[in-house]
């Protein structure tokens, strides 16, 4: 007898423990508390996402307008030192708003131009505006269309020239010499948006002077 109840509480006591072992494990989380995670990180998501799309269109504009810039300092840099005249031509690239594209051109032996070296695209979501309402100088510049051989066959361009001695053509008071980099949907608007970069050429050196609000 005293075997058999023995028996039975050891048998109990195993019962128990591996419930009690079974009930020990980690707990599930509820449908609730799941839909509750989900609404927070969608809360969350949607003031995120319009802050990092600000940033990233602000990063765009400092990219694109140091392209231009940069493009301006060497333009003037190659006329000094190969004494000749550089051609700055802002490209309308197809697809594409305003002019997004700037490339360097130079005079050849035969009397015509040829690349100083590749095109420059600046980001997708910029351009230098083309709208003459806009403040900038593109009205006011000589157009062309690139040549079939060129990175940008038959694209439009508007164009600077910068001479040996740093002296910008056409002359162009300083106060009318810059150039509007813009979010791309701003483009065809007839005032400045918020957020912009300015690149304006001194008619006279070829230096370059930046602005940002």
């Amino acid at each position: 007898m005293e075997s058999g109840e023995m028996i039975l509480e050891r048998s109990t006591w195993k019962n128990f423990t591996v419930g009690r072992l079974a009930r020990s494990g980690p707990p599930g989380f509820s449908l609730v508390e799941l839909l509750v995670v989900v609404a927070i990180v969608g809360i969350l998501a949607a003031l995120t996402v319009p802050a990092m799309s600000s940033m990233m269109q602000s990063s765009d504009l400092t990219r694109g307008g140091q392209v231009v810039a940069d493009q301006v300092n060497l333009a003037r840099q190659t006329a000094s030192a190969q004494n000749t005249v550089v051609e700055l031509r802002f490209i309308q690239l197809p697809n594409r708003a305003g002019y997004s594209a700037v490339q360097l051109w130079r005079s050849d032996s035969a009397g015509g131009m040829k690349p100083v070296r590749g095109m420059f695209t600046l980001p997708q979501s910029v351009t230098i505006a083309a709208n003459p309402p806009l403040p900038g100088v593109m009205a006011s510049l000589p157009t062309g269309t690139m040549p079939a051989s060129s990175t940008a066959a038959n694209a439009s361009y508007a164009a600077v020239q910068i001479r040996p001695s740093g002296q910008v053509t056409p002359v162009l008071a300083m106060s009318n010499l810059f150039f509007s980099v813009v979010p791309a949907v701003f483009a065809n608007d007839s005032q400045l948006p918020p957020n912009y970069f300015l690149v304006q050429i001194n008619p006279l050196t070829g230096v370059p002077l930046v602005y940002r609000p």
